[in-house]
Order: C-alpha cells, then structure tokens, then sequence
C-alpha cells in the first residue's frame, strides 16, 4: 500500500487544492491519497467555515474520484493537532504500508518548526510540491542532502525519511478569494466543484 496525507484548512475546498491532489496521487502510484482537513490550524487563521462543514464539502468534492478520500481524524481532535500524532496513528493502522507527506515549499522551508519534526522522517517520506516562484531555504537544502545520504532519493517500498520534489499544476485559486467573493456577491462557478458551490450558498456560508 502506498497512502499519501494532503493537509489544509480547506475553507472552501476548490480546484486549486484538488488538481494538484489528484496529479500527486496518479504521479506516486497512490493507493489512497487522503486530504485531511485541519480543526485549529498551528500557523494560520482558524477557519470560517465549522468543522462538520468543511468535512462536508471536501467529501462532496471526491465523492466519486478514485484514490482520493477524506480523513478526518485530525479534524476531530479537539486539542492541537500535529502531524507526527497523525502519522503516528496511520503508522499503527497500516504497519506495512509506505507513508508519503505532501508539504508545500513555503511549509517545507518551516519544517525545523515543526513539532516533532524529526520524528516525522522516522514515519514518512517527505514530497515538497515545488512552485514557479518559491526557492529552498538553506535548512530546506541541507535537509534534502541529508536525508537523500541517510535514505535515498526516491520514494520505495517501505522507505521512510526520502524527501522528494515534485511539480504539479498551479491554479491560481485561493480560499480567501472565494470567500470575499461569496461576501460580496460575485459569482464562485468554475473556481470549486458545483456541489460545493451549492452547499455554500445552501448553507449560506461566508456571507
């Protein structure tokens, strides 16, 4: 089994979380790419959208695309949520299978903040979805050496500590804009799924 975690806040979930989602799971061979939705987020603004909603709308979004799931394990803590907690768990649930952790370069250039982050390379492999604009942080490189010394630079089976990069499609959509939008009252089709279009405004979320 190879399962891969895509964290976010989701608030709304849109296309450009899902593209990307989806060419990650095709492009590692994934069995189960899982987006996990966040219920206190570390580093940003808590959500306005409640939990039980974007839990919601992300599992109207995959409800019928393979290989993509929703986690919600890290949205039912009610304490601070870590990813070392999650892997932790995933790692008890599936013994055998190869973990892989999506993070985006702005997040990857953090990961030395991270709680436990060391630990998380004993649990998962590490893939840095790569942007035309971003550039590594000195940490960012010397970890990948590192790591690509210690344990190889491509993801096998049953690897753990591999940090990869890889490209995927950059739509340039933002949570934040759709939110101002549906506030303002501008049309959000063809940014997000028409369901959850929908459930927005049937739920009258963000206005």
């Amino acid at each position: 089994m190879r399962i891969g975690l895509f964290g976010g806040t989701f608030d709304p979930v849109h296309f450009g979380h899902l593209r990307p989602a989806l060419e990650l799971a095709e492009h590692f061979s994934l069995d189960t790419l899982y987006l996990l939705p966040n219920h206190r987020p570390q580093h940003r603004d808590q959500p306005q959208a409640s939990t039980a909603e974007r839990i919601a709308m992300l599992e109207i979004s995959v409800k019928e695309v393979p290989r993509l799931e929703v986690d919600v394990r890290e949205a039912m803590r009610d304490e601070a949520t870590y990813t070392f907690d999650t892997l932790t768990e995933l790692r008890e649930d599936q013994p055998a299978a190869t973990l892989i952790f999506f993070m985006g370069v702005d997040a990857f250039a953090k990961f030395d903040q991270w709680h436990r982050w060391q630990d998380i390379l004993e649990l998962a492999n590490i893939v840095v979805i790569d942007r035309p604009d971003s550039t590594l942080s000195e940490f960012a490189n010397e970890l990948i050496s590192r790591q690509a010394e210690q344990a190889g630079r491509s993801i096998q089976p049953g690897s753990v500590g591999v940090i990869e990069r890889c490209k995927v499609t950059q739509l340039s959509i933002s949570a934040t804009d759709i939110r101002r939008r549906v506030n303002e009252g501008y049309n959000i089709r063809f940014l997000l799924p028409d369901p959850v279009r929908e459930y927005i405004y049937d739920h009258k979320l963000y206005q």
